[in-house]
């Protein structure tokens, strides 16, 4: 069952797990915004703990959807955090891992690319940015077993 916690400087609630309703309500959640991201935080013992290594008490817990939901089913664990960036505001495509190129020789400018570590996949040239979303959206899944940042198309 979820159950709300109310934060006072969005004049809002978050939701979390009825397990950790009275943890997380011990203490004054804030939210912060920091590059373009949300975050809720709160002070525990001198320090700023955020809320999703908090509930489950792993450093690199991350939430997979940035919203107001903070149920474990939309809490992660991994070390590659950068699997769930958003895509860059400034960038030529608003889908993450597509970019536009217009010094290609063929017609399609539309370059897919995935991120595995040390080393970058290339995904393909493709026609329009939606394709390539898509293509990036599937290497999602197939290198990251669907655990990592899905373009909305």
């Amino acid at each position: 069952m979820v159950k709300k916690v109310y934060v006072r400087n969005i004049d809002d609630y978050i939701l979390v797990d009825d397990q950790d309703y009275e943890r997380v309500n011990a203490f004054l959640w804030h939210i912060t915004y920091a590059h373009q991201t949300r975050r809720c935080l709160a002070f525990i013992e001198g320090k700023k703990v955020a809320l999703p290594k908090y509930i489950t008490g792993v450093n690199h817990a991350y939430q997979k959807e940035k919203n107001l939901d903070f149920t474990r089913q939309n809490i992660g664990i991994d070390a590659h955090k950068y699997r769930y960036r958003q895509p860059q505001k400034n960038s030529s495509c608003p889908y993450k891992g597509v970019s536009y190129h217009k010094s290609t020789a063929c017609s399609k400018k539309y370059r897919a690319m995935i991120s595995l570590g040390d080393r970058q996949v290339f995904l393909g040239y493709f026609e329009t940015d939606k394709e390539a979303a898509h293509a990036y959206n599937q290497a999602v899944v197939k290198y990251w077993n669907g655990n990592g940042y899905m373009n909305d198309i």
